[in-house]
């Protein structure tokens, strides 16, 4: 199995309840630029250095971003598994 690295966004509200977002991110890419790139103004907001999901006016949610491992398999791996199933 070959590990990679991949990233999602994690949100946090104010009782540290944390949810995973569904949409991964090549783990090349830094978090600044992830959160750059889901910005949107009225939406999201800048507060203290660290992005916030805002409702009405109110930062809702804590948005970071982390990194999760993934296993994919090999050519070996797919070989291998074929031939146990005969």
């Amino acid at each position: 199995m070959k590990k990679i690295i991949v990233k999602r966004l994690v949100y946090t509200n104010g009782n540290g309840v944390s949810h995973i977002g569904g949409y991964e991110y090549d783990g090349a890419l830094t978090n600044d630029n992830i959160l750059g790139a889901i910005h949107e103004v009225g939406k999201t907001q800048w507060i203290g250095g660290e992005l916030w999901l805002m409702k009405n006016g109110i930062p809702v949610y804590h948005i970071t971003v982390e990194p999760f491992v993934q296993y994919q398999k090999t050519v070996i791996d797919t070989i291998i598994d074929m031939l146990r199933r005969i």
